[in-house]
């Protein structure tokens, strides 16, 4: 997989289910058909040319780092954190993505930040050992699996979503 680097990760944001949020992602491999908000975005700012380039998605090397940097600075402001409104935080067949998620919520977990997640993939297990302040849901369009397959090709099958809810929760 590929890496990026950047300076800050902690953002203020004004949506109700977090007020910060952090993109340790750039690009999505869901390969989603619909107009993804995320995506025009990116291709706005130069983050991505094509939709090919977007679905090659990049993770942050560097932000349990930059974490350890902002978390101090700014711990007192924040209600909780939301991973991630460019990307997926647990992209399905993407485990190093995965991996760095759950260090990224044990981080913020261990500073007393709640946090908040929702994906198209594969909520893992180790979640339930988190703290239960977070908040963890899926994304469907549809329940119609050849939908999903055509709208959004690679994102995890509806099914398996909805069945690792249930061991979760």
């Amino acid at each position: 997989m590929k890496t990026i680097t950047r300076k800050t990760l902690l953002y203020k944001t004004g949506v109700e289910y977090g007020d910060y949020t952090i993109n340790h992602i750039q690009g999505c491999a869901h390969g989603c058909k619909y107009p993804c908000y995320a995506m025009s975005m990116a291709k706005r700012f130069g983050k991505a040319k094509t939709y090919e380039e977007w679905c090659e998605p990049k993770l942050v090397e560097n932000a349990l780092a930059i974490l350890d940097a902002e978390i101090p600075k700014k711990k007192e402001k924040i209600q909780s954190v939301h991973l991630c409104f460019t990307s997926d935080p647990f992209m399905y067949g993407y485990d190093e993505v995965c991996e760095m998620s759950i260090a990224i919520i044990q981080k913020l977990n261990a500073s007393g930040i709640k946090c908040s997640v929702l994906t198209k993939g594969i909520l893992p297990l180790t979640l339930s050992e988190l703290s239960r302040d977070n908040e963890y849901g899926i994304t469907l369009v549809s329940l119609e699996e050849e939908f999903r397959r055509e709208m959004e090709p690679y994102s995890a099958p509806f099914s398996e979503r909805i069945k690792v809810q249930h061991k979760l929760f």
